[in-house]
């Protein structure tokens, strides 16, 4: 069995007992969310090649950005909406938790994987023009974002004020979303993972179910 088929198999297994072991058999498991995360993404780096310095860089320098958004969001009100952190992402500084930075980074290292692949399989259009790839992989990470805002505050992620999702908030993921792609991009770092799109996927049927079963 080829390695790729066994990281997906840990994968699936992996969301499928958070979602099932979470909604149906009732265990407390959504306090181990950032050992998930922390696990998805070695996963999925493991599979990255070539792991360059410019990799390295685009990966620390997304994390770092994510994390500071989030710190200023939560501090200030003014980029996503006035919100605050639950507990079940882990260690917070600054009443912020440190795995959102990773959170930032795969979300939108999947999403760009899934638009090049829709873009090559479906379109096979490989000279799609890099705005158009850009803003269709910004518009898949915001629809996982869409997904995990609704079922946050039951999974105590995040609470919005009044418990209402601001339009900013989509907005302003989008804008950052697609900066970071952008950049990711303008590097011509490659989009050759064949776990991305899996874990993509996975990521939306974990969240979709939860909206549907918790």
């Amino acid at each position: 069995m080829k390695k790729e088929t066994i990281a997906i198999l840990v994968l699936a297994i992996l969301y499928a007992v958070g979602l099932f072991g979470t909604t149906i058999f009732k265990l407390d498991l959504l306090k181990l969310s950032p050992i998930n995360l922390i696990v998805s993404a070695a996963v999925l780096f493991y599979f990255h090649q070539p792991k360059n310095t410019l990799f390295w860089i685009w990966v620390i320098g997304v994390f770092q950005a994510g994390y500071i958004l989030e710190l200023l969001g939560v501090t200030t009100g003014r980029i996503f909406g006035q919100y605050l952190y639950g507990n079940n992402l882990g260690i917070k500084v600054a009443e912020v938790p440190v795995i959102i930075g990773l959170n930032w980074v795969m979300l939108c290292y999947v999403s760009m994987h899934v638009a090049q692949l829709f873009f090559d399989k479906i379109i096979k259009r490989k000279e799609t023009h890099l705005i158009v790839k850009v803003s269709v992989s910004a518009l898949l990470m915001l629809c996982v974002d869409i997904l995990i805002e609704h079922i946050a505050p039951q999974l105590d992620f995040w609470y919005w004020k009044n418990n209402v999702i601001p339009i900013q908030n989509y907005t302003a993921w989008y804008i950052f979303a697609f900066a970071f792609m952008y950049i990711y991009q303008q590097l011509q770092l490659p989009l050759t993972n064949k776990i991305a799109p899996w874990l993509y996927v996975f990521q939306v049927m974990f969240f979709a179910g939860m909206n549907w079963l918790y």
